[in-house]
């Protein structure tokens, strides 16, 4: 009989963040499937709370600057270590998408054959399949999101592992200089896009603009953790922001203000982990985060073919039967992607990462 391992937290010192990646993927996941959960129009404050999920992103971006902060800070001192860091990151997240990329580039072959009826040329842009696979697809070389759409932000990500040594070479300068580029960046951002769509809309369209103000702002959150530490009741203001955000965005506050808010909710868990104040319902979200970037990889293959093709298509399904089917699914990708994890993507991370380590460097595990 196989023994399946138990998940388990990276690190006892970011539980309030690993806590947040689990309850964001779940997050985006319905996002995306929201365009099946209101089709009678019967839940139209649902939807509308739920179109500002995708600002969860956001805090990822600041998850993630926290995280490549408290790692590698001081580490990535010669080009060899520099090298091994990017192969360490390429093995996280390439396996999965390479073979997400295959599933919709096989799609795109069916449809193009007659043999389904899914026929997209924006969506299954042939002359994107090469900068999807080189992860650079989010760079502003594409016209649209293609293939796997959501992998625009693993790309975005691509670039900012790229340029770590320049950002390291800022926040060396101390907090201010952290905090002044992060600043300097979101207002920036906010003023190129002030007359049409907002940056936070980004993803093909230069997705990589989008992520810098949240990752500098993480690695700020690294900088200043000991000052975070002093909030008061700081796992309670973190949940109490994300209630914020679901009340605010079911208002229909602007976009931009809930952005802000999703920064907060970053900086809210760093304080909360600084503080070590661990209450039980992060404590048990907190090993779920090993299958965030596995739930948002996945989720739009089950998207298309689970709620598009099989429940609204074959079977028709509408009002509370296509609701209970969307949750089925979003239940049903928590196996499905401990299963990726376990069978597929550690296995090949750690091939990969082989073959990427320095004689002078002893291996790490890594598995944010």
């Amino acid at each position: 009989m196989i023994k399946l391992p138990p998940l388990k937290p990276d690190s006892d010192e970011m539980l309030h963040l690993d806590a947040l990646r689990i309850v964001g993927a779940l997050m985006i996941v319905v996002f995306h499937f929201n365009r099946f959960i209101n089709l009678d129009g019967r839940w139209q404050l649902a939807d509308d709370t739920i179109k500002s999920f995708s600002l969860v992103v956001d805090l990822f971006f600041v998850i993630s600057g926290y995280v490549m902060a408290a790692i590698y800070t001081g580490r990535l001192t010669s080009l060899a270590k520099y090298g091994d860091f990017l192969k360490k990151r390429v093995a996280r997240l390439g396996p999965l998408h390479w073979l997400t990329l295959m599933v919709f580039v096989a799609i795109a072959a069916a449809g193009s054959a007659g043999l389904i009826n899914e026929r997209d040329p924006s969506r299954y842009d042939a002359s994107c399949i090469v900068p999807n696979i080189l992860l650079i697809h989010a760079w502003g070389v594409c016209k649209a999101q293609t293939y796997n759409f959501v992998s625009w932000a693993i790309s975005a990500e691509m670039w900012l592992y790229l340029a770590l040594p320049l950002l390291f070479w800022i926040t060396a300068r101390g907090r201010i200089w952290t905090a002044v580029g992060a600043v300097g960046s979101l207002v920036a951002l906010f003023w190129v896009s002030r007359d049409g769509e907002t940056f936070s809309q980004w993803s093909y369209n230069f997705g990589v603009a989008r992520a810098v103000p949240g990752f500098l702002l993480g690695m700020l959150a690294f900088q200043i953790r000991p000052t975070l530490a002093k909030l008061p009741a700081a796992p309670w203001v973190m949940w109490g922001l994300l209630a914020a955000f679901l009340i605010g965005s079911g208002a229909g506050l602007p976009r931009g203000l809930l952005l802000l808010v999703m920064y907060a909710i970053g900086f809210a868990g760093v304080a909360a982990d600084a503080a070590g104040q661990v209450g039980p319902v992060t404590r048990r979200l907190a090993p779920w985060a090993q299958l965030s970037f596995t739930l948002y990889m996945l989720h739009p293959i089950a998207l298309k073919i689970a709620l598009n093709w099989v429940g609204f298509g074959m079977w028709g399904l509408n009002g509370d039967a296509m609701r209970l089917w969307v949750l089925a699914w979003v239940l049903l990708l928590i196996p499905i992607a401990y299963l990726s994890l376990v069978f597929f993507e550690r296995p090949a991370r750690d091939w990969i990462a082989k073959l990427s380590l320095s004689r002078s460097d002893p291996p790490k595990p890594e598995a944010r």
